[in-house]
This record gives structure tokens, sequence and C-alpha cells, in this order.
């Protein structure tokens, strides 16, 4: 099995092996970002949130999965 590599400092990049994956768009790149950085911690609905939308979250935020 291929080990998946994400790289934080720079651009944004997810590779496995020497082939660099998509990660999605700038939001779907944004929540991974936040997940990965708080690995084995929870993260709250409120900071995924904030880390997607700022200050402007859409009034269904709480109910996207």
């Amino acid at each position: 099995m291929t080990e998946v590599e994400f790289r934080l400092l720079g651009p944004f990049q997810v590779r496995r092996g020497t082939d660099t994956v998509s990660a999605g768009g700038r939001k779907r790149r944004a929540l991974l970002a936040v997940l990965l950085l708080a690995a084995d911690r929870m993260v709250s609905i409120d900071r995924l949130i904030e880390a997607l939308w700022g200050d402007n979250p859409p009034k269904t935020a709480h109910n996207l999965s």
C-alpha cells in the first residue's frame, strides 16, 4: 500500500508516492488542512464553520454534512 503525504507548508499538496492527488476545491482543502492540523483531536463544528466561511457562514452551515 502506498503512503499518502500531506504537505501544508508552501502550496497545499496531497501526494501518493510520486503522484500529486487532487484535494478538491478551496473549501475542501481548507477543511482537510484544519483536520490535519488537529490530528488526534476533536474539531468542533463551530471551528470548522469559522475555517470555511469566516464571519459570514451560510444560515445552513450547521446542517451541512
